[in-house]
């Protein structure tokens, strides 16, 4: 089913390219060569967890108080020689379990990381504005008392989330020099930030936080008092627990995305959350691709119950209508073998990318980092304090995760995350309106039409459609498809167009369709006929039209009785077929094999058997008809898969 379903995508592709070429669509492709990157500007000051606090030996400045405050960085990617005077922002947030890299028992965790580092390159390569920002962390992941180990883990999200608000406000403020639309801001988080992004775009209320069963500490009062360590914005609150941001400025994102990662509620999605996308490792270890615990891996103990990755956060964002303008076209052209890969593994379920990796537990295959520098470690910086660091510990627990690391690996991985997210993310901004497709509608056969099929090939079913068209200039062309009813889309006979608005299909060939499909003469087959209009960018159906096709007495003996004389086996098949006929009946003098679209791929003549070995050699994967005729006339057909 996996395989024809890449057939089919493969097939939109070829009728995409059989009569135009790809154009560079600005965020979408790599328009730009270089990218000017420009390090270590502070966007805010606030107050974080002092990981010195009560350590001996020294001054009461570095070690008196659990509070100290920080200067937030960020790292500004844009593209070179850009003259565009307003582009979308994307905020990015690295991974590291709110702890500096090696003291996390990790080489990553910060702005610098190689990952988010060519993440951000490869957006802003696109036409992106790209921030790679710092966010608070401190939390003790040696205690194994499991409510201050949650506690302290939903803090330290919480001050990510009013980070990244933040760094919000920063930007806005600063969009001039910067060259940013206001009204076009994206944050997205990998692994650790990825809590921080499904946070933005879901927690909106006080109820949220303070009201959440699993967010209580024993006593049931909060783990998170919004009124003193101030909203999810950032606003409000009391000094020294947080410097109040300034509520004057706007904070809004229009949408998110997270590479790994999990929300630690899904009852935080409303109908006023934002659109999200997800890319999340299936076997990772750390956050659940769909809902589980987030264990710690120091301790083993549980700090956040049933949390929800991108596996069931985004079906639930999909159903409750928050990525519907994503949904309406299917980025084809950009990355047709991505968006297939994807679709492959969900059903079907767009916004989502779900790695699926060959060790059992992979959570990060984007990650790379230099093994060497990383095992010479002894001690980090912080707060011009040498702390003492395993390098080689860290590197060691990250290789048995990530057991194939290396950035050629690395980096194909990362060009496959921007791949997936920036045709979706120009698709809910509307930056690709000169290339995106308008809605069409199907014409005839109506809805519901009744149709009387014959084994004739003089007669033909015409299909009509109205067109698509673009607002700037280009070609659509069309792929028509004959389908079963169901979710999926799994045709039964699908055709390229090209730029027609209709299609002529012989009755013959859609008798052997139904023949194929077990229907009896004077039988009726519920169909579904769905068009695929496309460019070179992107994908969209028109509404599927079901028609009943009713199989007539063809012309010579009743096929349906021979069928249930006839075996094909093994199906689905492989490099042969055997075909195998009751021994009451009439020897088997021909055998043909016609693929969907009606071609004869296969013929062999003037046999007198009863048991046959078909070679499939040279026929690619995907759904044939075999059809058999015997020494008296008789005729029989079955359906077959070639996987």
């Amino acid at each position: 089913m996996k395989k024809n379903l890449q057939k089919v995508l493969a097939l939109l592709a070829f009728g995409m390219l059989s009569f135009h070429g790809f154009a560079q669509t600005r965020y979408m492709h790599k328009v730009f060569a270089d990218v000017t990157v420009t390090s270590n500007i502070e966007y805010d000051s606030n107050s974080a967890v002092n990981l010195l606090y009560g350590a001996p030996g020294l001054p009461p400045s570095l070690n008196g108080s659990p509070l100290w405050f920080p200067k937030l960085m960020c790292d500004i990617y844009q593209p070179a020689s850009d003259v565009q005077l307003k582009r979308p922002l994307i905020i990015l947030a690295s991974t590291g379990s709110f702890l500096p890299p090696v003291i996390n028992k990790q080489p990553t965790g910060s702005r610098k990381d190689s990952s988010i580092v060519q993440i951000a390159t490869e957006f802003a390569m696109r036409g992106y504005v790209v921030a790679v920002i710092d966010y608070r962390g401190g939390w003790n992941p040696a205690t194994t008392i499991q409510e201050q180990a949650r506690m302290q883990l939903i803090q330290a999200a919480y001050r990510g989330m009013q980070d990244a608000r933040n760094a919000v406000r920063f930007f806005r403020t600063n969009a001039a020099t910067y060259k940013i639309d206001t009204s076009k801001i994206v944050v997205g988080g990998q692994g650790t930030g990825g809590y921080i992004s499904l946070g933005v775009g879901t927690v909106s209320r006080r109820a949220d936080i303070e009201s959440n069963p699993k967010f209580l500490k024993a006593n049931a009062t909060p783990m998170v008092s919004v009124d003193t360590l101030g909203d999810w914005t950032g606003a409000g609150g009391i000094f020294p627990y947080v410097y109040s941001a300034d509520a004057s400025v706007a904070s809004n994102v229009h949408m998110v995305f997270n590479i790994g990662g999990a929300m630690g509620d899904t009852a935080w999605m409303k109908p006023t959350s934002l659109p999200v996308i997800g890319l999340h490792c299936r076997k990772d270890p750390f956050a659940p691709f769909n809902t589980g615990n987030v264990i710690v891996p120091t301790t083993g103990i549980t700090v956040i119950p049933n949390a929800s990755g991108a596996g069931d956060v985004i079906p639930k964002a999909n159903a409750m209508g928050l990525n519907t303008k994503m949904m309406m076209m299917m980025p084809a052209g950009v990355d047709i073998g991505i968006s297939t890969r994807a679709y492959m593994l969900t059903k079907m379920t767009d916004n989502l990318y779900p790695f699926e990796t060959s060790f059992p537990f992979e959570g990060a295959p984007w990650e790379w980092w230099d093994r060497t520098a990383v095992q010479a470690i002894t001690s980090v910086s912080y707060r011009g304090i040498p702390l003492p660091a395993n390098g080689r510990e860290a590197d060691s627990l990250s290789m048995l995760t990530n057991p194939f690391m290396s950035a050629t690996r690395g980096k194909a991985y990362c060009d496959t995350i921007v791949r997936y997210l920036a045709p979706r993310i120009a698709l809910q901004f509307g930056l690709a309106s000169d290339v995106e497709l308008s809605s069409f509608n199907l014409a005839s056969p109506s809805m519901n039409a009744n149709i009387d099929i014959y084994n004739d090939s003089t007669k033909k079913v015409t299909f009509r459609w109205t067109k698509s068209t673009m607002v700037g200039a280009g070609v659509v062309g069309y792929v028509w498809a004959l389908d079963t009813v169901g979710n999926w889309f799994m045709p039964v006979k699908q055709t390229v167009v090209g730029t027609a608005d209709s299609l002529m299909v012989l009755q013959s060939e859609l008798f052997a369709t139904l023949t194929a499909l077990g229907v009896a003469v004077n039988g009726t087959k519920t169909l579904k006929w769905e068009v695929i209009a496309n460019n070179n960018i992107f994908a969209r159906g028109a509404i599927a039209g079901s028609i009943n096709l009713t199989k007539k007495q063809p012309v010579g003996l009743n096929e349906a009785v021979l069928n249930d004389f006839i075996s094909v086996y093994p199906n689905p098949a492989t490099s042969n077929i055997k075909v195998s006929l009751d021994e009451s009946k009439s020897p088997i003098s021909q055998i043909s094999v016609m693929d969907i679209a009606g071609r004869n791929v296969i013929s062999l003549d003037n046999l007198n058997t009863h048991n046959q070995t078909v070679s499939l050699s040279g026929l690619s994967t995907g759904m044939y008809f075999i059809n058999v005729t015997t020494a008296n006339g008789s005729t029989g057909t079955k359906r077959f898969l070639v996987q």
